[in-house]
This record gives structure tokens, sequence and C-alpha cells, in this order.
């Protein structure tokens, strides 16, 4: 069994969730083949420890059975091999699930080892730990530190674990020009084919994650998995090639990558890593979904779902309640749909709670970084100053005039820094709350600002219309004109509806081609005569998607009232998304009340 990577799927902006970061942690270990022969006790400890490193990714019942042996004959170790023995118990620790006595050895390793290689494996195990715990802020901060010393090492083993380390945590900050930097520093120390396995897949995905084509990046694909399987590191092998499958599924090569996974499904089996099955899972759903197979889509969803532990969030089970529901909801059962909708946004929520939480704690760390910088500056002029006392005598005048303008300049530079701060604060809060095409509400603030809305109308009984708005046919729009076009056409329907609304209304964007709208004090007809304003203002008005083409859109719309409901966002939320599932049934571009049998049409 090799070690392996986390396959990025395109649809998912933050793959990182510590159900996978487990398998990242492995990415970077030497991969070997597992040893077949039994433990002897007549074998010396140093070859016992070398034989436990090369399992220790691959054979845990191995790797286990060789610790144990490890520690009956530690008193025959010398004080590096102690060492060693501690990172061995501190990776075991910590791969099963013991964090902190791993933490505890790991920093012991790093105290008290001479070898700097071994330390610097314990550093990038404290990293790993630190980010499968979502500690973001103490893994960047050491991260930097790593890069701030790479250009003083000169070995080349010690270099290129640095460069594996660093590559990982700029991963996790989506900092792909940046991985694409070191990767290349990591080609460049050469090395055997693993390492060249390991280089030449980094590389491959943090060109994936910017947007290379299949057609571009084919043969590279192809390359990076043969020098992977000859270099017996089939994990490796097997995350490019479920990123090839999903390059497959954007290009509308559905059947295609059926084929292809169950071509490569024995070798991912095989491998036995959780997060490859289920993603060999969500894939094979996702083009069976696409493909129009809805009970082969369902069938694989639930497969990765089982693959999965119970509670745990991640990519894969996001994009399995994705297809059930959107299966469910193209076969018409609406039960299932709203249920698995349900447990959609859940996994959602929780990868945009992680992704703000990254993007958080880099921003912290790069004003840390920023702070320092300033400091350094600081102190250097305050250098400067000592020096241009000790001239007092000879040149008192010019020595003023120069303390006046080195004061001015750090004034200047802090009030820089000041105004650069508050910016980079001011920034994060509205890219927090605001959808960047069409200006709405994204989905977590406008459910936040609707859900305090709704508490104080429920003390003061007042009432309150919920609509969900849904495109229709959007997907062909997309199609035809592409996404560019699709993105037009989103905006023209933010900005028809902003003009039917007041100001105390809540406009958000719930997520692709949905709208959401809480009109506060608007009782059931009320909130319908808007619903319908809102129609026929799409009737009305075309919009240019190109230079040669204006298309009309329509929408179907679904409206839940506190006064049927009462005031529980969830509640109002079910009913309306219900009521939207029937006005498309009934025809599309309506409007349908929650409760109410016949649906209201756009005059």
């Amino acid at each position: 069994m090799d070690p392996t990577a986390v396959a990025i799927h395109p649809a998912v902006r933050n793959p990182f969730s510590p159900s996978a970061l487990l398998a990242w942690a492995l990415c970077f270990l030497p991969a070997v083949s597992v040893a077949s022969a039994s433990i002897s006790p007549a074998t010396p400890p140093g070859k016992l420890i070398a034989q436990a490193g090369q399992v220790m990714s691959s054979d845990k019942t191995r790797f286990q059975q060789l610790l144990r042996q490890l520690h009956r004959e530690e008193h025959a170790l010398t004080p590096e091999q102690r060492q060693q023995l501690a990172y061995l118990d501190a990776w075991e620790a910590d791969m099963s699930g013991h964090g902190p006595r791993a933490i505890r050895l790991y920093k012991s390793v790093i105290e008290h080892a001479r070898n700097p290689v071994l330390v610097t494996k314990a550093r990038a195990g404290l990293i790993y730990r630190d980010l499968r715990s979502r500690n973001y802020l103490e893994a960047y901060a050491m991260n930097n530190l790593l890069m701030a010393e790479l250009p003083k090492v000169t070995d080349a083993t010690i270099r290129r674990r640095i460069l594996n380390t660093i590559i990982r945590v700029l991963f996790s900050e989506n900092q792909f020009r940046q991985v694409l930097h070191y990767v290349h520093k990591l080609s460049a120390l050469g090395g055997s084919i693993k390492d060249r396995c390991t280089a030449d897949l980094l590389g491959t995905q943090a060109r994936f994650r910017l947007g290379s084509t299949m057609a571009a990046t084919a043969t590279e694909y192809r390359n990076t998995v043969n020098t992977c399987l000859q270099a017996g590191m089939l994990g490796h092998a097997n995350t490019i090639r479920l990123d090839r499958a999903s390059m497959m599924i954007d290009e509308g090569k559905n059947l295609q990558a059926v084929r292809f996974l169950q071509t490569i499904a024995p070798d991912i089996h095989k491998a036995g890593f959780r997060i490859h099955i289920a993603s060999l899972h969500v894939t094979t759903a996702l083009a069976y979904l696409k493909q129009g197979d809805f009970a082969q889509a369902r069938t694989a969803a639930h497969k990765a779902i089982a693959i999965n532990s119970p509670g745990s969030h991640n990519y894969t089970l996001q994009l399995a309640y994705q297809v059930l529901y959107q299966a469910a909801e193209h076969t018409g059962d609406t039960r299932a749909a709203l249920r698995d909708y349900i447990q959609y946004v859940d996994q959602e929520n929780a990868a945009s709670d992680d992704a703000r939480a990254q993007s958080l704690a880099y921003q912290v760390v790069k004003q840390q970084v920023l702070e320092n910088q300033l400091r350094y500056a600081s102190l250097s002029k305050d250098h400067r100053i000592l020096q241009l006392r000790q001239q007092l005598d000879r040149k008192k005048a010019e020595t003023s005039r120069l303390y006046v303008l080195l004061l001015f300049i750090v004034l200047a530079i802090l009030g820089i820094w000041a105004y650069r701060t508050k910016h980079l604060q001011l920034r994060f809060r509205h890219l927090a709350r605001k959808d960047s095409l069409t200006g709405a509400m994204n989905r977590s603030y406008f459910l936040e600002q609707a859900g305090r809305i709704l508490d104080r109308l429920h003390k003061s009984g007042s009432p309150a219309s919920f609509l969900i708005l849904d495109l229709d046919h959007f997907k062909g729009i997309n199609d035809r004109f592409g996404h560019l076009g699709g993105d037009v056409v989103l905006s023209h329907v933010a900005a028809a509806c902003r003009n039917e609304l007041r100001e105390s209304d809540l406009f958000g964007r719930l997520g692709g081609e949905e709208f959401g709208i809480l009109m506060p004090g608007c009782p059931a007809d009320a909130g319908a005569d808007v619903g319908k304003r809102i129609l026929n203002a799409l009737a009305r008005t075309s919009v240019q998607v190109n230079d040669a083409m204006d298309v009309t859109v329509t929408a179907s719309i679904g409206l839940a009232c506190t006064e049927d409901f009462g005031h529980d966002l969830h509640a109002l939320l079910i009913q309306a998304d219900a009521a939207q599932y029937q006005a498309k049934r009934s025809g599309r571009n309506r409007l349908v009340t929650s409760g109410v049998l016949a649906p209201v049409a756009a005059s």
C-alpha cells in the first residue's frame, strides 16, 4: 500500500477537510513496499527502526508490532535511536487519534534530537497535527518560519522535507501560484523516482486548481501517473487519476469517466485509503447524475456516504448529498429531495466555516509578518538614531534634522500600516457577507440576518413573507452561452429583484441560480404581489448575453408566510422551497404559495 494525497474535485473550493488531512500527511512520507519477513528477536535495533520507518504509512499492524519489539529492547538503544523511537511513537499516536500525546512527543524530539532530519520531520508532524485540528493560525505561523529558514538550509534531504511541508500548508491556504514556485524548487533538487513522482503530483494538482484544461494537461497527467506507478506509489497515481476523471465530467464525457473510474477502482480499493474510496464513489455518482442515470447516481452516492465516519464533514459527503437531492428532484421525490438538501446545506456550511477560519488565519499571519517587518525596520532606525547621537557634538544641527526626518518616516509607515490594516479588515468583512457576482448577501449572512429579523418580528407579532426564487432552464443558458453568459443573466435577475424590493427587505443568493427574499411586515397577499411583480419584470425585459443575442429569463417562486408557519426560519425555508418545487412542476414562470393548491402564474 502506498501513501497518498487527496483527490481534489473541481466543484469543491476547499477540499482540505480534517478527514482528508490524514491522507495529505501520508503524502510526504517515503513510499515503500510492505516487508514480508517476520520480526526476528536477533534483528539489530537500528534495522528495526529502519523497517518501522518503511512500513509506518503502509502496514499499521506490522508497524505496531515493530514498535512493541523496539520498546522491549529500549535499554539497548543509543540516545539517537531513542529519539528516532520517540518520533515513531509520535507518528503512531497521531495516526491513532491521540493528539495530546503526539504533540508532546513531537515537541520532545524537536527539543532533544541532534539529527536535523529528524527535527524537521517532527516539526512537519506538528504542522500537520495543527491542520487536522483546525489550528490554522499555529500551522501557518510555523510554516512562515520554515519559509524564512529555507534559504539557509543546504542539506538536500532536509530541504526536500521542508519544501514538502511548505507546499502542503500553501495548498491549505489556496496559494497555488506559490505552490508552483516551491514545486519548481523541489524538482530542482532531483532525487529518486519517488521524489519525482511527488513533485510531479504536486505541480499537476496546483495547475489543476488554477484552472488548466484537460486538453492542455492530458499528457502531463499520463506522465505523472506512469512515473508514480513506476515508483510503486499507487496512492499518488490514484490521486491524479481521480482528478482526471473529474475533468472528464467537466468536459461532458460522463460515460467515458464512468468507464475510466471502473478501470481504476481495483487499484483504489487495493490502496485502501478511505478518502480515495469515497472520492471514487462520489465522482461516479456525479457522472451518472449528469448522464441522467439517477438510480445509479443514488447508489454510488450512498456508497460514498457509507465509507465516511458518522458525523464527519468533508467534500465527498457534500457532493454525495448534492447528487442525492438533485436526483430526487429530477425524479419528483420531494420529500427525499428536501431531506438530502438539508444534509447538503449542513456539509456546505461546515465547509464554508472551515474556509473562513483558514482565510482568517492566513490574514492574521500575513498581518503578523507585516508587523514583524515594521518592527525590524523600527529597530534599524533606532540603531541609526544612536549612531547619530554619537556625532551630536560635531553635527548637532544636522542630527536634529535627521532625527525629525526619521520620526516623520516612522509615523508615515505606522499611518500607512494602520490604513492598510483597516482596509484589509473592511474588505474581509465585505467579502464574508456579499456574493461577489450579484452583490446580494451570501447564503450564510442572509440566513443569519433573516433569523435575527424573524426573532424580532415574533416578539412584536408582526408578519413576514419568505420567497425562494429559482431561475428556469438556467442550465440551458450555461450550456448555450457559457458561464460568462450565465453570470450576466444572474446579475440581471438580481438587479430586477432589487428594483421591486424595499430597503428593509433582505435579498440573498442561496446558491447557484437560487435567491432568497425576506420581507418583514409583509403578509402573504402582499408578498405574492411582490413575487408577481418580479416575474412580470423578468418577462418584460431581456438581457444581452453576447453581441448578437438577447434572451428573456423566467423564474419559479415559492412563498411561505409567518401567518401560516410561524417565525421559525427553518420551517419557512422548507415550506418556500417545497412551494418553489411545485411551481417548477406546474410549468415554471409562476409563483406558488405554500399550502395553496393553485399556482399563481406571472400576468
